[in-house]
């Protein structure tokens, strides 16, 4: 449902290195590789009908982090600042096109999204990047050249999503989707969360996009 697979503003790349961490999707078996425009993985209920729904509750997103995961080490306060953050975009994009209500209804779909791991990228190598040209300018060649258009220090995240009927519970989509950055170290100072932040708004303003696209929320 994550529609992505450009460079977008925020300048973060879809990664394809993914899988789903145990325990968050209702379905995991169910999900595909996705096309061109949407998550790595994907599935969507070919009997759902989007365009019957124009409401969403939209539960608090949720660290679901496997036990080798990066973000575990990533002291609470800022995991806690983390998905507070991604809440707030998927907030804030979704109410632009769909009624947002915290009551179950006909026509209201449930999102539910997990970040589910964060790598933190090197804040020395980031700050050599950001205020020296010519390192910035090294930099930039080499993780383009050698690492597919991600930066060898740029942070990345996964997330994973999936929206059910409010009222019947039947599943109707579920992603999985990682994305990297690729520019971040041109605007960064010190805010080694840049790009997971960048990800964050690529994930709401496309999955906010994708609704629409699908029918839902028109109405």
């Amino acid at each position: 449902m994550f529609q992505t697979g450009q460079i977008i503003g925020g300048d973060t790349k879809q990664l394809t290195d993914v899988q789903p961490v145990a325990g968050f999707l209702p379905e995991p078996s169910l999900l595909h590789r996705g096309g061109a425009g949407q998550a790595d993985l994907v599935y969507r209920s070919p009997t759902a009908n989007f365009a019957s729904y124009n409401k969403v509750i939209l539960e608090p997103v949720a660290i679901w982090a496997a036990p080798d995961s990066q973000l575990n080490t990533v002291p609470a306060a800022q995991r806690q600042a983390a998905v507070n953050k991604f809440n707030s975009d998927l907030y804030n994009a979704l109410s632009r096109r769909c009624q947002i209500v915290t009551s179950p209804s006909p026509g209201t779909m449930r999102m539910r999204f997990a970040l589910v791991d964060a790598k933190i990228p090197n804040a020395t190598v980031n700050t050599v990047a950001t205020y020296t040209p010519y390192a910035s300018t090294a930099y930039s060649l080499a993780s383009l050249a050698f690492n597919n258009g991600v930066g060898y220090f740029a942070g990345n995240a996964t997330a994973e999503g999936y929206a059910t009927d409010a009222t019947n519970g039947g599943l109707l989509w579920e992603a999985v989707d990682k994305r990297g950055g690729t520019t971040a170290v041109a605007e960064n100072t010190l805010n080694t969360w840049l790009d997971v932040d960048h990800a964050f708004q690529a994930w709401s303003e496309q999955l906010a996009s994708r609704m629409q696209e699908l029918g839902a929320c028109r109405g």
